[in-house]
Order: structure tokens, then C-alpha cells, then sequence
């Protein structure tokens, strides 16, 4: 009632003004000869018949906003606007027109925006597809000589070249991964062996080993989708460690989920900073120090993981980083887990 005062103010501004005016005329006009009773009784019939008309009024016109607000609270929004109240006077017809007008409008500019995001999600991937070409005639050029000491320095140039390539990839097919996932058990050693294989070049060149443990456990996931996921956390790992350090993996099971671990002896991420880490093109500290370093690996990671229904939780001190990717058991897609 206050808001709908509030929105009426001119009309109680020109009730005001009226009943001024009809007092100054009483007062003026020696005619009419009023008495003051007979001007109060005048102005209390006034008011008192005005405050039932604003309370009416309100009533009558917040109705079908109130009843607008409920289809929004109680329903499903895919099919609103069968379910717009009836408009019972011609403003709320006009409400109503502009209202499904404006759906309309934004419905085509929606559905426009996703065919030209799927038009350039499938540029991406044709232009990445052919760079993956030459890049695969070079790989077996550098197999060919890999004890070659320049051929060592190549190797380590084309991961980086094919990680980066792999993650435009992931990035143009994140708009569909809902047509794209296939949830199947799988050992954890699937998704950790073959992205340990493709850090290799890397890890040789910098001297850093892996230590894992339980890479027999069987997770509920995506697994194309979950060697993404951890392909992100391990190039973190890979990236701030130390030159001859050791990057432990381990997968471990819960009560109400499976995990696995990556934990890197690194410098580690200051706690102001943890919040951000998600944040798309944030590269914090340690980042700004590296020039390859894009601030889009665990913004990916992220957005592919909720998308799956797995969870993502970065730990940090300054004895290094532990990230855990956290698979949740069956039953508990029906039921909430907590991590802590």
C-alpha cells in the first residue's frame, strides 16, 4: 500500500489542491454562507470517501502484478504466457501486448544468438581439426627422432601447442556439453594416465616426477569430459611447480564420494586470492609472473565440471596446492554431499 501511495502521489497532490480550493471558495464567497461545522462535515465526507477509493484503486490495480508474481514463483516459465492472469481493463490489455511482445522479441534474439554461437563453435572446431593435421605429421616426425636433442626442445613446444589447441577445442564444444555427456564407471587411472602421458615432454624437460596412488578406483563420470577437467588442474600443477619436484596423485573414496587428489610442491596461492582463481582470465600472482599463462584453464574447468555434476575444491598454503576433483557416488545425484 505504501509503494502504491508513493506511485499516486499526484493524485493526493490534486485531491489536496481541490479541497484547498473548495475551502478558499467557502471562505471568499460571502454567499454560500457555510458555517465552519458545515465546512469541517464538507472536508471529513471528502477525505473519508477518498481513502476507501485509494484502497480500492490499489486493490484493483495490484491484482494483476500479484497474480503475475505467483505464475512466476509456481511455474515452470517455458509456457508463461498461457498462463497470464485475465487482463480485466484496457491498461492491463496494453500490459499484457507489450509484455508478450517483448518475449517475442527477446525469444528471436535468443534463439539467434545460439545459432551464431553454434556456427562459430563449429568454425572453431573445423580450424582446430585442421591444425591437428600437420601437428600429428610432426609428431611422427618428432617420434621418429626423439633422441635427437633438438627434437626434445620440438616435443616440448608441440604439447604446449596441442594443450592449448585441445583446450580451444573443449571451449567451443562447452555451449553443448549437455548433448555431449555419458555418464559410465570408469578407473580413475583412465582419466590420470593418459594427461600425465600428454605433460610428459614437459615434465622430462623440468625434471618433475609423479607419485599415484589408488588409480584402480571406480568413479561415476564422463570420462572425456573428466580427463578435460583434470587436464586443466594438472597443467597448474605441471606449470607452478618447481624444477625437480614431485607432483603426488592419489584417488581416494569417501562415504558419500570418490576423489582424486593433485597435490604440487609450488609456492602455492594466497588466500585473497583463492575466491578468484574460477574467474575467467584471472591468472593471480603467480600467472602475472608467466607470460604463456591465459587465466582460461580453470575458468574451463569449472564451467565443464558443473555441467557434469562433478565439484572442483582448491586447497593452498605455502607448502604448495592441493585440488581435488570430486566425483560423487551414484545414489548421490538424488541426494546433497557436502565436501568438508
Amino acid at each position: 500500500m505504501i509503494h502504491y501511495l508513493a506511485d499516486k502521489k499526484s493524485w493526493i497532490a490534486a485531491f489536496v489542491l481541490i479541497l484547498v480550493f473548495a475551502n478558499l471558495l467557502f471562505w471568499l464567497d460571502q454567499g454560500l454562507a457555510l458555517s465552519t461545522m458545515s465546512v469541517l462535515y464538507f472536508n471529513g465526507v471528502l477525505i473519508i470517501c477518498f481513502i476507501p477509493f485509494l484502497v480500492w484503486r490499489d486493490k484493483r490495480e495490484t491484482r494483476y502484478l500479484k497474480e503475475m508474481e505467483e505464475i512466476t514463483l509456481e511455474n515452470d516459465l517455458k509456457d508463461w504466457e498461457t498462463l497470464l492472469p485475465e487482463a480485466r481493463s484496457h491498461s492491463e490489455k496494453r500490459l499484457q501486448t507489450v509484455i508478450s511482445e517483448a518475449s517475442r522479441l527477446a525469444r528471436s534474439q535468443a534463439e539467434g544468438s545460439e545459432e551464431t554461437q553454434s556456427l562459430k563453435a563449429a568454425d572453431i572446431e573445423a580450424w582446430v581439426h585442421e591444425m591437428k593435421a600437420p601437428l600429428t605429421s610432426l609428431k611422427l616426425q618428432i617420434d621418429a627422432e626423439k633422441d635427437h636433442p633438438a627434437m626434445q626442445k620440438v616435443e616440448l613446444e608441440w604439447s604446449r601447442l596441442h594443450f592449448l589447441l585441445e583446450q580451444q577445442l573443449y571451449q567451443a564444444r562447452l555451449s553443448s556439453i549437455e548433448h555431449d555427456t555419458v555418464m559410465e564407471h570408469a578407473e580413475a587411472g583412465q582419466i590420470i594416465f593418459p594427461e600425465i602421458k600428454a605433460q610428459s615432454a614437459i615434465c622430462r624437460a623440468r625434471g618433475i616426477g609423479f607419485d599415484i596412488e589408488g588409480e584402480e578406483l571406480i568413479v561415476l563420470t564422463d570420462l572425456k569430459w573428466s580427463r578435460f577437467v583434470f587436464r586443466q588442474l594438472l597443467s597448474n600443477a605441471v606449470k607452478y611447480s618447481p624444477d625437480q619436484s614431485e607432483i603426488t596423485i592419489s584417488a581416494e573414496k569417501n562415504d558419500r564420494f570418490e576423489e582424486i587428489l593433485i597435490r604440487d610442491q609450488g609456492s602455492g596461492i594466497k588466500p585473497e586470492h583463492l575466491p578468484r582463481i574460477f574467474e575467467k582470465g584471472y591468472t593471480g600472482e603467480a600467472g602475472r609472473r608467466q607470460s604463456n599463462a591465459t587465466g582460461l584453464g580453470l575458468y574451463l574447468a569449472k564451467q565443464a565440471a558443473d555441467s557434469f555434476g562433478i565439484k572442483i575444491d582448491i586447497r593452498s598454503d605455502q607448502t604448495g596446492t592441493c585440488a581435488r576433483l570430486i566425483f560423487p557416488s551414484p545414489d548421490a545425484f538424488q541426494k546433497p554431499y557436502h565436501t568438508t
